[in-house]
């Protein structure tokens, strides 16, 4: 994981277009008959930061997916943690296979790094890096059924992130899973729809956000840093 971590921070450049160009000739490939350059030749606007929600305006308990809480997006949960011994950890305690590190393009045309593991067992994790080095985010996913699956979101709620009460973030996870399975069963015994999408309260201690999801037989713990503003 040490080198595996240590990706080049160059990959984040903007492309900028040449509309500009083809519409002032008006005889360039991206222009109309009015020398104005069509559509698929504009540059694309860029996309609006998202404001971070304060806490006290985010669910304290499990909602339906059509009303699941916005966030901000996720920036590094603390300076220089990277993360790397606690992925170490959960890929030997679970049996998990860390892929090397990837770069996938944002809505915003920024890149993120991400580490991917799978297990046997149908556990999987995602670890992502805004900066390509500090760790940002944290999504682990297990199958409602697959033994020893909520032991494994428990690890993933442990995570050792500086400021992280851990004895809370337990309890939050144990009543976030009695919640959102509750509710997912009285959706489904209304609908008929064994798809229906449920959202848990959300929890936030020192840095970071966390909010399960159930989707039919998936849950998803989602660990955020910096998506939930401070104060």
């Amino acid at each position: 994981m040490r080198a595996a971590l240590r990706v080049p921070a160059v990959l984040m450049t903007v492309v900028i277009g040449t509309a500009g160009a083809a519409s002032c000739s008006g005889d360039g490939p991206g222009a109309t008959a009015s020398g104005r350059p069509s559509a698929a030749a504009r540059p694309s606007a860029p996309a609006t930061p998202r404001t971070p929600p304060r806490a006290a305006d985010l669910p304290e308990h499990a909602v339906t997916g059509d009303k699941r809480p916005e966030f901000g997006a996720a920036s590094t949960m603390t300076r220089g943690y990277t993360g790397k011994e606690f992925l170490a950890g959960l890929a030997g305690d679970w049996r998990l296979k860390l892929d090397e590190p990837v770069e996938q393009e944002m809505p915003d045309g920024g890149k993120r790094t991400y580490v991917n593991g799978r297990g046997a067992r149908g556990m999987t994790l995602s670890a992502g890096y805004a900066d390509h080095e500090n760790m940002s985010s944290l999504l682990c996913r297990t199958g409602t059924g697959r033994s020893g699956g909520f032991g494994f979101l428990a690890a993933c709620a442990g995570i050792d992130v500086a400021g992280v009460d851990h004895g809370k973030a337990s309890s939050w996870l144990a009543r976030a899973k009695k919640e959102t399975d509750s509710l997912y069963a009285r959706k489904v015994a209304e609908t008929g729809n064994k798809k229906e999408y449920v959202v848990s309260g959300v929890f936030t201690s020192g840095p970071v956000t966390m909010v399960l999801h159930r989707a039919y037989d998936k849950y998803s713990l989602r660990i955020l840093g910096g998506a939930v503003a401070s104060g």
